[in-house]
């Protein structure tokens, strides 16, 4: 990888290198679970192909925190340890992912099944004994669990690791996703009293459950492998929190005004999974005593029809939500923009490309104004 490539040209060979590695971990791998039994392999092929049509966005900006340290693309043995961290990264995506689904119950990912729905179609056509649907969320969950431990053994082929660090954001990243996730259950039980307001409480969930690994620690462990200052990691973790928290509020806007073709997550989606968002929170705090009905008759409700979740909508854009969180995910990506402007202690080649990926991650320009 040339330093003197363009960044878009470095990420698509970041990405390569990346799938590269999941591939050729995977083929590894299947050669073992294919000595328990024949049927075991299909694990390996249905993961395969679940990674398939991702973004790559966490190991990107593995990748790219690595580069805003170095000052030029990683080469040698150091770039295929990047490459491991990123796939690594991805594994234990697929396996939040796999479990998300689950406990949302949601019927789509990437515009396919979700996994559990996939293999519950499958027990009906093979006509195997027992609930259809609870051998398809008992697949899930096992797969979602194999992928977590893949990851955790491509992560330690990694063989330079300065002072570990990088082996320290890895396990912060798997520690906070499942501690965030576990107070995104909470919140949606009502029971995450200690946060404060509903709002406060969305704001806590995107902190622990989305922040630290889509943006934080893949960006830090990229650097603590490239060798990354104490200075260095804090000036990334600042843009990180910035960057992290304004992509989950645009993710929380997609499921209200976005296209459902582009995003392939069915509109609404959040509503009826009665997801405690921060646009919900604010559009019932505003909302008068019709529009506070018109929420709750949707919000959590698998059942809601068109028409209900339609109302619904209409309140979180009327009330100006939408509208107020939209504003702040453009607050925060000025904010995040002003910090890699006067980011001296990172490379120019470095800042360039993670302002790129920054755009891309906090894009609202297919969004309606709301």
């Amino acid at each position: 990888m040339a330093s003197s490539a363009a960044p878009a040209d470095l990420t698509v060979l970041a990405v390569e290198a990346v799938r590269t590695r999941l591939h050729a971990h995977l083929a590894a791998q299947r050669a073992i679970i294919g000595q328990v039994a024949p049927e075991v392999l299909r694990m390996a092929a249905d993961l395969e192909t679940y990674l398939e049509g991702g973004k790559m966005l966490r190991p990107l900006f593995c990748y790219w925190g690595a580069v805003a340290v170095l000052g030029r693309a990683p080469e040698g043995e150091h770039a295929a340890d990047i490459a491991r961290a990123g796939a690594s990264i991805e594994l234990v995506q697929a396996a939040a992912l796999l479990h998300d689904d689950v406990i949302d119950h949601s019927p789509a990912r990437r515009g396919r099944p979700s996994m559990h729905v996939a293999a519950a179609d499958l027990h009906r056509r093979e006509q195997l004994l027992g609930s259809a649907d609870g051998f398809g969320e008992a697949y899930a969950i096992v797969l979602g669990d194999l992928s977590l431990s893949w990851a955790e053994q491509l992560f330690a082929e990694i063989r330079e690791d300065p002072a570990g660090g990088g082996r320290a954001e890895f396990d912060l990243l798997r520690t906070e996703v499942m501690a965030g996730q576990f107070l995104d259950i909470l919140h949606q039980s009502g029971g995450f009293a200690s946060a404060g307001g509903q709002e406060e409480a969305a704001l806590s969930v995107i902190r622990w459950k989305t922040v630290p690994y889509t943006v934080l620690r893949p960006l830090r462990m990229g650097a603590a492998l490239a060798g990354a200052s104490t200075a260095q990691l804090a000036l990334l973790e600042q843009w990180a929190l910035r960057v992290g928290e304004a992509f989950q509020l645009r993710d929380d806007l997609l499921s209200v005004v976005g296209d459902q073709d582009a995003t392939g997550k069915p509109i609404g989606g959040d509503i009826v999974e009665g997801k405690r968002t921060v646009v919900l929170a604010r559009a019932l705090e505003r909302a008068d005593a019709a529009g506070r009905v018109a929420l709750e008759r949707a919000v959590g409700d698998s059942r809601a029809d068109v028409g209900a979740i339609t109302a619904a909508h209409d309140v979180l854009v009327s009330t100006g939500a939408v509208r107020s969180v939209r504003e702040d995910v453009e607050e925060l990506t000025r904010q995040a923009r002003e910090i890699l402007a006067a980011a001296d202690l990172l490379s120019p080649a470095g800042r360039e490309g993670l302002a790129q990926l920054a755009d891309a991650a906090t894009d609202l320009t297919t969004l309606p104004r709301g």
